[in-house]
């Protein structure tokens, strides 16, 4: 059996943890000489005046897209096509909605190590993810250790 990995979803909420899942992400695709694909899930507050939504909607985006920005510069990316994209939604719809449509082999996220209350409460993303995701999901933890390629 081979394994290939040409597209990897890095999904991205500027954590700590999610800045490590990154990392795992690029150290993959340059085994693999892979492309990785960086996803940010929009999730806006509820907004009453269509106008006032509009301009908070496209000032939150330009945000957003210095956040991604920004992370990217962090990285050594060097040798790795890196794109980034931005959606609107629910984080675990659009992270395995995006990984089928663009035809993802292996999702890397992070995940925040909540407690089990708030884990009840919201339920965690990235479990989500890797019970619903049709490809392979790399999930790291806050405290896990970082791998290092020779």
């Amino acid at each position: 059996m081979s394994l290939s990995v040409g597209r990897i979803l890095a999904a991205a909420d500027f954590s700590e943890t999610s800045d490590k899942a990154f990392d795992y992400a690029l150290s993959l695709a340059k085994v693999f000489e892979a492309e990785v694909v960086v996803l940010h899930v929009l999730q806006e507050p509820i907004l009453y005046q269509a106008e006032t939504a509009q301009k908070y909607r496209d000032a939150f985006e330009r945000k957003m897209q210095d956040k991604l920005d920004a992370m990217l510069h962090r990285h050594t990316c060097e040798g790795v096509k890196v794109t980034t994209v931005m959606k609107p939604g629910a984080p675990f719809v659009e992270i395995i909605q995006f990984a089928q449509d663009e035809n993802v082999d292996l999702i890397v996220l992070g995940t925040h190590g909540h407690g089990p209350i708030q884990h009840m409460l919201m339920g965690s993303v990235a479990e989500k993810v890797v019970r619903k995701a049709k490809c392979p999901v790399l999930v790291v933890r806050p405290d896990q250790n970082q791998f290092v390629s020779a």
